[in-house]
């Protein structure tokens, strides 16, 4: 043979000696002395030996107790015969033991056996199965036979094949006389086109099981009510083989059923219209009847909750508490108790994991023989509710009356809000200024304190939207039910104000304008960190009518410190007319005195007698006007007559007429005016009233020699004015004062009334503008304020 293809035959061998190893089915081969001449590595994975320990081996080396009994399988495979047959091997390590199916194949030349092949294939599996599945028919045969309801496996065509003794007992047959009966003969007629339609559904696999109440004909005629639970016995491949039927014995039940549907169906109309639950249980504490105003209590339908435990309408925490007292009320006296006596509090538990506040009791009654209990809730949401509001509204109405003070009264109902309404309030009021300031936060929890001061400090931004914004600016209450994590990101003014949103737990929120006569006082917030503590429609009506209260309360307060103050200012201008008027007025007393009794002396001496009477009576009517515009002030009916005004003339024009007094006093007026002002949308008068005394009063505290400067500078849709001098200037802690009625900056001597600035502020804020100063002491001062411009022209 050609070298070319000795090499083809050698790899072909080859390739089969890998092949033969690689199976998992263990291949040998013995000759006629039993020795082994060739083993695969299945060897080694069965019997823990590898292929070239075996060559050469004689069997029962490898076989060992098994060779006895494999020995005539091996003479007759050494005469010729093949021989196959199943082997079970015990596990060396102790396990399971291992099943094995043994083929020997003769390997005959010139009609002489020369030896054997083994073929030995691993059917542990298989075995196991097969015995498995020997001893599952076994215990079902049991089963069948020992269950105590009516039990029976039936052919598809109907036919019973297997019957137990119960089943005889219900149908009166014995068990060879039903065996061979289909279910179509005994069942009723009004009962069989419903039980076979189950039936085909059944066999097309369209319902997995089935369960249907019918009747049986018993053998002597008469009928059984009986209840068939029907599941599938179907072969490896899906196909049904025989029906496996349960068969019950109900005609006592139904009896019993039929005479409580009735019952029932007396009562049905009933319940059925009742606003409480009306909730049945058996003596297993299992709900048997859900009526329409338990569904809506409890937010379960009715199909969900039948034959759950009671326990599921009640709090986890008293669940095994109540079952103990309906158990001890079951097997007692009483007909009916009511539920959580000796004052304890009654709870029900929604689907939705709300608690609620009930009312309930509890009756029996025995039916078959068997005890129905009956429990009829009542939710006493709504009303403790109202008491609570009644309560609530009942101790803020004392604090709102004892009190003229508004921030204690705030304070007071931030308390109690965090006592009954809310987990955290939230209170901000609107200053005089218009200014919205953080008068107060309040937490329930005192380890929250440090959430109140974070949210209590000023915001660096006060555009920054904020939780009371919106109910500020719209006038209108806001109800939130769990807010995002961005929107409370969006309302947070720095890192530590967020974390203080986040720490507070924010679920839910309800928040109220304090509005009196149309003009907001402030707005109140309360916020619930509790998902049990939703607020809705009910607490908004309460927070609104608590802030009704709140912002009566508060004008009461205001108008109070209003009188007063009207008292203050009544006594103020009592003092200034004892002072101030009371010079000039002596002036004129005196003058009008020489003037009458020396009329030639006093002309004589005194020529300017009646020029001195002129100024002392015009230095008290400027007095007199200055009064009444303060006066028209505080009651908000300064009038300003506006019209399209010469920004560049005005300023002009009120130095002009300064310019003479500071000549006399030694002072340099400035000017400094940028050009091209826009015009104006003011009242000339007045402003040139606000110039007047804002240069007298530089002209009062600067020494000869200085220097006042007046001027204007156009910003976006407003003129700057502002009247600087080098004068004494104002202390630091003085300046939140400069603008109050009859504040001296000098107490040691009166320069004035007290009446200029004010009455400057007045002015400037009836045109819509600002007025503010900066001074530094000995260094002078400079008083700004702004008016705005006058609309194009069209």
């Amino acid at each position: 043979m050609p070298s070319d293809d000795r090499g083809a035959t050698r790899s072909a061998d080859e390739l089969l000696r890998v092949l033969v190893d690689k199976i998992s089915a263990m291949v040998a081969y013995w000759d006629s002395t039993q020795r082994c001449r060739f083993a695969n590595g299945a060897f080694e994975r069965w019997f823990g030996v590898s292929p070239e320990y075996l060559i050469g081996k004689h069997i029962s080396e490898l076989l060992g107790p098994l060779y006895p009994l494999s020995l005539p399988y091996i003479e007759r495979v050494l005469r010729g015969e093949r021989q196959e047959f199943e082997r079970e091997v015990p596990d060396p390590a102790g396990g399971l033991p291992r099943y094995s199916l043994v083929n020997y194949i003769p390997d005959i030349v010139d009609g002489v056996a020369r030896g054997f092949f083994g073929f030995i294939t691993d059917i542990s599996e298989i075995k196991r199965f097969q015995l498995a599945l020997e001893e599952s028919e076994a215990r079902f045969s049991r089963a069948i036979d020992e269950a105590p309801i009516g039990m029976a496996l039936v052919a598809l065509d109907g036919r019973f094949v297997r019957v137990n003794r119960v089943l005889c007992e219900i149908v009166g047959y014995t068990p060879d006389e039903l065996t061979g009966l289909t279910f179509q003969a005994i069942t009723h007629p009004d009962d069989l086109d419903a039980s076979l339609a189950l039936t085909r559904r059944f066999v097309r696999g369209e319902i997995p099981r089935y369960q249907l109440a019918k009747r049986y004909f018993r053998k002597d005629g008469s009928i059984v009510d009986v209840m068939l639970s029907a599941s599938m016995v179907r072969g490896r491949d899906g196909a049904p083989l025989h029906y496996v039927a349960q068969i019950e014995d109900i005609t006592e039940r139904k009896r019993l059923e039929d005479k409580l549907r009735l019952a029932e169906a007396r009562s049905s109309g009933i319940l059925a219209i009742s606003a409480d639950a009306i909730i049945s249980v058996d003596e297993d504490q299992r709900i048997t009847m859900f009526n329409e105003g338990a569904e809506r209590i409890f937010g379960y339908a009715r199909a969900e909750i039948i034959g759950a435990p009671l326990d599921l309408l009640m709090p986890e925490a008293v669940r095994a508490v109540h079952r103990r007292h309906v158990e001890d009320f079951a097997n007692g006296k009483d007909a009916a108790r009511r539920v959580g006596e000796h004052g304890r509090a009654v709870f029900g538990l929604r689907k939705s994991g709300e608690l609620f506040p009930a009312d309930s009791t509890i009756s029996k009654l025995e039916v078959g023989g068997r005890r129905v209990l009956t429990v009829a809730l009542r939710d006493m949401t709504e009303q403790k509710r109202i008491e609570n509001e009644q309560r609530f509204l009942a101790e803020v109405g004392p604090v709102l009356a004892t009190s003229l003070d508004y921030e204690e009264t705030l304070t007071r109902i931030a308390e109690l809000a965090v006592r009954d309404l809310a987990d955290l309030c939230i209170i901000d009021v609107v200053g005089d200024d218009e200014e919205v300031r953080r008068f107060k936060v309040a937490s329930r929890d005192p380890s929250k304190a440090w959430i109140c001061e974070v949210l209590t400090q000023p915001p660096p931004d006060r555009r920054h939207p904020h939780l009371l914004q919106s109910v500020l600016e719209t006038r209108q209450p806001v109800l939130l039910q769990g807010p995002s994590s961005e929107m409370i990101a969006s309302l947070a003014q720095s890192e530590g104000h967020l974390r203080a949103l986040r720490a507070a737990e924010i679920r839910s929120v309800v928040a109220v304008p304090l509005v009196i006569h149309a003009r907001v006082l402030g707005a109140i917030a309360f916020v619930s960190s509790m998902a049990s503590r939703g607020y809705g429609a009910a607490d908004l009506r309460l927070a609104e009518e608590l802030a009704r209260r709140a912002a009566l309360s508060i004008e009461n307060a205001r108008l109070y410190r209003e009188a007063r103050r009207a008292t203050q200012v009544r006594d103020d201008v009592l003092g200034i007319v004892a002072h101030d008027l009371r010079n000039p007025l002596n002036g004129i007393l005196l003058y009008a005195n020489l003037l009458r009794s020396h009329p030639a002396e006093c002309q004589r001496r005194s020529p300017d007698a009646a020029e001195a009477i002129e100024r002392a009576a015009t230095r008290m009517s400027r007095l007199i006007e200055d009064l009444l515009d303060v006066t028209r002030m505080e009651s908000g009916r300064l009038s300003v007559e506006q019209a399209r005004v010469a920004a560049a003339q005005l300023v002009c024009d009120a130095v002009a007429s300064q310019t003479p007094l500071a000549t006399a006093a030694s002072l340099e007026l400035r000017l400094d005016v940028a050009a091209d002002l826009p015009d104006l949308w003011a009242d000339r008068d007045r402003l040139l009233q606000v110039f007047e005394n804002l240069i007298g009063n530089a002209l009062k505290f600067t020494r000869p020699g200085g220097v006042i400067t007046v001027g204007a500078t156009p910003r976006e849709g407003e003129v700057l004015f502002w009247v600087a001098d080098t004068g004494s200037g104002i202390a630091a802690e003085e300046l939140l004062y400069v603008f109050d009625r009859f504040w001296q900056a000098r107490k040691g001597r009166r320069l004035g009334a007290g009446l200029g600035l004010p009455i400057v502020k007045g002015v400037i804020e009836a045109h819509r503008g600002h007025v503010w100063v900066q001074s530094t002491k000995g260094r002078g001062s400079t008083f700004f304020f702004t008016i705005p411009t006058a609309r194009p022209a069209p």
